[in-house]
């Protein structure tokens, strides 16, 4: 490169802090004159619905559930029944152990 190239280039190294240069200050979360949005209180509650007595005590309402449940086709509710399982393959007969089966590649 040539030194009639180097002003180009440094005027293009310098011209992002000329741009810097010229933006207004922006408030940060550091600054006590931020502008902050108001805050407002919203209860955990606010969309309660209370249980009402026309379902019955608990442990009715408890046993309608699990009849419902277990009336199901489906694995737990998951789609899959057990009638689509795959049948589980044979374990292959495990090889048979030589003087010193389990003993790794450590020697004493």
């Amino acid at each position: 490169m040539s030194f009639t190239h180097w002003p180009v280039v440094a005027a293009l190294a310098l011209l992002p802090l000329a741009a810097l240069a010229q933006q207004a200050p922006q408030t940060g979360p550091a600054d006590p004159d931020a502008p902050v949005p108001a805050s407002r209180y919203v209860s955990a509650f606010s969309d309660y619905r209370a249980a009402s007595d026309e379902q019955g005590s608990p442990d009715e309402t408890w046993r309608t559930a699990n009849q419902a449940v277990a009336g199901q086709d489906t694995h737990a509710g998951h789609g899959a029944s057990q009638t689509d399982a795959p049948a589980a393959a044979p374990l292959a007969a495990p090889a048979p152990a030589g003087p010193n089966a389990g003993h790794g590649s450590h020697h004493h």
